[in-house]
């Protein structure tokens, strides 16, 4: 955490905003060339020895190439990938959401450009057929996997319809997902579609050896979220309306909520309810903390991030809340309230 910590201080403004609607946005033009213009794709897609000999643009387009025919599934699939993508980078932040899925990328380019001599040296028909599967297999399917379990990972408990039918939880969805990529890892016959998924189970390990912060993952936390919510009388997670479930506490949020400031409800924040180590300025735990400390800074924000110093001036969607594990009053908004090092003595720690 520390590492990522500092990268972001230094580099974190150059962030990409907006990246899942980035993604699907490369995935429609690449199903828009698979109809209109299929020989386009034959000059994008991953292909080592053209990469070698100059073409390094393939080492990035191939994020272009349709993991699927296009159908009617795969708009759906598309809308929920979407979905997912938006709630987990609300809750990282555009800078670990960057580097999540930026680094599925990379590792793949490295693990496949690595592989390319290997199977080149091998002179067989297998490790021909090898080399002639890496445009069709070197997509963005695994990787929206990996965001599918990271996401039921954060989630479990959160219920979709799949399909806009079957309920599901999150947490079953996941396991279903990891059971069928060790399921085709194992019973694929060839070595590209192992190495693909290989890199892009690596890169989610990678990740979150990274972060150092599994326990805010772990199910138990969960539990202990929903049971502060109860106790403080907050409104009900924004995942409560997919599994029907009715909050302890439904207020609007006003003028002094978390610095959206029009009173609504930002879905964008979703992810972001109930976090681990924070409470809202609103309804009652506002009130109970607002009475023993209430600051307006100097352009007459009630809310400053205490890591990039936005206020609600800035941008009225953005959220803020207390860390609870920072000694002293320290607000955070939504990009920063997981990311950021407690504060400890004045100083900053794990």
């Amino acid at each position: 955490m520390k590492i990522l910590n500092k990268i972001e201080r230094k580099i974190g403004k150059y962030a990409i905003p907006n990246l899942p609607l980035i993604m699907i946005l490369l995935e429609a033009v690449g199903y828009t060339l698979y109809v209109v213009a299929p020989k386009v794709l034959n000059y994008i897609c991953f292909e080592p020895a053209a990469i070698c000999s100059g073409q390094v643009w393939r080492l990035f387009t191939w994020v272009l190439m349709p993991p699927s025919r296009l159908d009617i599934f795969a708009v759906i699939t598309l809308f929920f990938y979407y979905w997912i993508a938006r709630t987990l980078a609300a809750t990282w932040g555009d800078f670990y959401f960057n580097v999540y899925v930026l680094g599925g990328i990379v590792v793949t380019d490295i693990g496949m450009m690595l592989a390319y001599p290997v199977l080149l040296s091998m002179n067989s028909g297998t490790s021909a057929v090898n080399l002639m599967l890496m445009p069709a297999y070197v997509n963005m399917y695994f990787i929206q996997t990996t965001i599918l379990l990271a996401f039921a990972f954060t989630y479990p408990n959160a219920q979709v319809l799949l399909y806009f039918i079957i309920p599901i939880k999150m947490s079953w969805l996941g396991i279903f997902e990891g059971v069928m990529l060790v399921y085709r890892f194992i019973t694929v016959k060839f070595l590209t579609p192992r190495l693909v998924i290989l890199m892009a189970l690596l890169n989610v390990l990678l990740y979150f050896l990274m972060t150092k912060d599994l326990r805010r993952f772990h199910p138990k936390e969960f539990v202990r979220r929903a049971k502060y919510r109860r106790a403080t009388g907050q409104r009900k997670s924004f995942f409560d309306n997919f599994s029907g479930k009715n909050g302890s506490g439904n207020q609007k949020r006003g003028a002094s909520g978390t610095g959206a400031g029009n009173g609504s409800w930002q879905p964008g924040g979703a992810g972001q309810e109930g976090g681990a180590d924070s409470s809202w300025r609103s309804g009652a735990s506002a009130s109970r903390r607002a009475a023993g400390y209430t600051r307006i800074y100097p352009n007459g924000a009630r809310h400053k991030c205490a890591i990039c110093g936005r206020t609600e001036q800035d941008d009225d969607s953005l959220e803020f809340r207390f860390c609870s594990k920072c000694e002293g009053n320290y607000e955070y908004c939504q990009d920063h309230l997981f990311t950021h090092q407690h504060i400890k003595n004045g100083t900053p720690g794990d």
